[in-house]
């Protein structure tokens, strides 16, 4: 268990430094924004480039893999919309953020600083696969709902503007850039190798200091009904599923575990980004990231106190 500390302890501790610095207004919004912009656009491109270059790839693309996340996370996102709008009430426009908040993982800002540093370089692969496939997933089908059902319409431009977005995201076009390189065999040269290594090294703690200012600007109120609900699909429902099917389709069992370990990540900041962005459920929304944060470090320390553990 002192492993386990020794990981989730300052990954925590470092979210809670960012929430008490904002809360006591050392850092604001804006340095929150600032910190999420130089995370995305420079330090998790250079640390995606340089690991993929020179990382040891699957021969194939490992579909049993892929499957045992995002299988779940399909089937929870459409359970967490059809019980927003059967139970809960929500309206139409509102599904596609119900279907975020309650089945897309923070694998950025927390799940990769954690998984890196609880499996090291063998968690980065599967943790790149997983990362790579999640925005490009559920950003069409999250737009394409909350359009469908705004008369108006909203300003991302549809479908098509959210494909738009994903091509030009520095994320995955650094990651697309990085296994090209692998699979031509290119080698990075030394000083880009150092640069890279020393930009991407500022990303965890930017990622979970970001983290931590972003949740301070979270008002708590609302529908605790509705926020319950979301953080059980996403905190409980999803790595219990991943678990399952992952062990139904034979997933190697260290692959697994980073893979069940995302899936208890708590909603990810991007579920709050389409409700500000649509203006619906904004107050729930934040709630439920703030609530399935706390909830995932009980959840993920007690899933790598089990998978740190070695066998006996």
């Amino acid at each position: 268990m002192s492993g386990v500390i020794t990981v989730v302890g300052p990954v925590f501790a470092a979210v809670a430094i960012g929430f008490g610095l904002a809360r006591a207004d050392v850092f604001d919004a804006a340095t929150g924004r600032a910190l999420v912009r130089f995370m995305f656009h420079l330090a998790i491109p250079a640390m995606l480039l340089r690991s993929l270059a020179g990382a040891s790839l699957p021969a194939t693309l490992p579909w049993r893999f892929i499957a045992a996340f995002y299988l779940p996370s399909l089937l929870l996102y459409g359970l967490a919309a059809v019980l927003a709008r059967r139970r809960l009430g929500w309206a139409p426009g509102e599904l596609g953020v119900a279907g975020m908040a309650g089945a897309y993982a923070n694998i950025v800002l927390l799940g990769y600083p954690l998984v890196i540093g609880a499996f090291g370089d063998a968690g980065a692969v599967p943790l790149f696969i997983l990362l790579a496939a999640q925005s490009p997933l559920l950003f069409p089908l999250t737009t394409w709902l909350c359009e469908r059902g705004t008369p108006a319409g909203g300003p991302a431009g549809g479908p098509a503007g959210a494909l738009r977005v994903l091509v030009a995201n520095p994320v995955v076009l650094s990651l697309v850039l990085g296994i090209a390189l692998n699979l031509g065999g290119a080698v990075l040269p030394r000083p880009l190798d150092d640069l890279l290594r020393l930009l991407g090294s500022a990303g965890p703690g930017c990622a979970l200091i970001a983290l931590g200012i972003g949740l301070a600007q979270c008002r708590l109120g609302g529908a605790p009904g509705d926020v319950a609900l979301l953080v059980a699909l996403k905190n409980l429902a999803h790595p219990l599923a991943v678990w399952a099917l992952g062990h139904g389709l034979g997933v190697r069992a260290d692959w697994l575990a980073v893979a069940v370990v995302l899936a208890a990540m708590p909603s990810g900041v991007n579920a709050f980004v389409f409700a500000s962005h649509y203006r619906v459920r904004e107050t729930t929304v934040a709630q439920t990231i703030v609530v399935s944060t706390l909830v995932s470090a009980v959840v993920a320390s007690l899933l790598l106190a089990r998978f740190m553990t070695p066998p006996s």
